[in-house]
């Protein structure tokens, strides 16, 4: 699908705006959209599993997050470089939101961007930014990262991620 499609009845489709709304606590007045513009329909896609995998997170659903995610699923991380790479869900340790909430009282994380910076129909290259939070609102920390999202077999998800977050 090219940028100049058109849907049946003839109005442009792209580029379109995705927009999430982030809140720093769940009783927040105060809200920030993030948009991010695609440019066709494998953009599109791309950024809805990228999408579904932080609210997957947010609701600490690990089976969900690994329905985001395209294995084998590597994972560059932290300072040390630590290259993990996993080969069939699940992705995450038993009791890891448990684990994750007790170490670091995280409660929820936000985006601050999200870029789509190349793609093709079968791979979408995402630069993004997001922090973390504790429930009464203080910033845990701000994590940019890189991306890799793929279709397999039809399936949109993370392939790699890229970044210092533990």
């Amino acid at each position: 699908m090219n940028g100049n499609s058109k849907d049946s009845k003839g109005v442009k489709e792209y580029p379109k705006e995705i927009v999430t709304v982030e809140r720093i606590t769940k009783t927040s007045k105060n809200s920030q959209k993030v948009i991010t513009t695609v440019s066709n329909e494998y953009e599109e896609k791309a950024v809805n599993a990228a999408i579904a995998y932080m609210d997957a997170f947010n609701n600490m659903n690990s089976s969900k997050c690994d329905d985001s995610l395209n294995f084998p699923h590597v994972r560059l991380g932290m300072g040390n470089q630590e290259v993990r790479i996993t080969e069939n869900p699940p992705q995450a340790p038993p009791r890891f939101f448990e684990w994750f909430v007790n170490v670091y009282k995280w409660n929820h994380s936000c985006w601050d961007y999200r870029k789509v910076i190349q793609s093709n129909p079968n791979k979408v290259h995402l630069t993004i930014q997001f922090s973390r939070y504790r429930s009464d609102g203080t910033k845990i920390g701000i994590f940019p990262s890189f991306w890799v999202m793929t279709n397999q077999n039809g399936h949109w998800g993370i392939k790699m991620r890229s970044n210092f977050a533990p």
